[in-house]
């Protein structure tokens, strides 16, 4: 059973990059409030998280922080990372959403105590199965594809995404940016 939900995610990963891929995309831009957005996220995964003897925290400010994007888009790059992350964190290691309003751009991170990613690592994260294939004999990985959906939806929304090395937590840092974010 396990491995037919492996195949299944794969599949539906594939699909999800393929669909991206094509020009018909459709995204649903209007005026979203994120921090609303990250706190649904963080209600979902901090459960998960404490299933998996891992800590949550959110981070952002009590002000809101206003976008014109698509507010579903950006939840699943949310929650992309955020799989990526509770994957990589050993128990009893922090796992952070953090978001805030930068200089015209909502940005919004992903950080993790996990074992972090090397330069080289960071400069290929968001290509497709590269980290799967590097590290699969090694750690738990994934399909191989969701960091480059992360990346294609960042993208399509107009913004940019990083990957980094060592984040305060110790282990991976993801930053998203998307223009336009300003505190309400």
């Amino acid at each position: 059973m396990t491995e037919t939900r492996r195949l299944d995610g794969f599949v539906s990963d594939l699909l999800r990059l393929a669909r991206l891929e094509a020009d018909d995309f459709r995204l649903d831009i209007r005026r979203t409030d994120l921090g609303a957005l990250v706190e649904e996220a963080a209600e979902t995964w901090s459960r998960l998280c404490a299933r998996h003897h891992v800590g949550f925290r959110l981070e952002r400010p009590n002000s809101p922080v206003l976008a014109d994007t698509d507010g579903f888009r950006v939840r699943q790059i949310a929650d992309g990372l955020l799989e990526h992350a509770l994957r990589m964190t050993p128990e009893g290691s922090p796992l952070v959403l953090a978001l805030r309003a930068e200089g015209g751009h909502a940005v919004i991170q992903v950080r993790d105590g996990g074992p972090g990613l090397s330069d080289d690592d960071a400069a290929v994260a968001f290509e497709r199965g590269v980290l799967r294939d590097r590290y699969r004999d090694i750690r738990p990985v994934g399909s191989g594809l969701g960091l480059a959906i992360a990346h294609r939806l960042t993208t399509r929304l107009g913004g940019t995404i990083a990957a980094g090395g060592r984040g305060p937590e110790g282990g991976a840092c993801f930053t998203v940016s998307l223009p336009g974010g300003t505190a309400g």
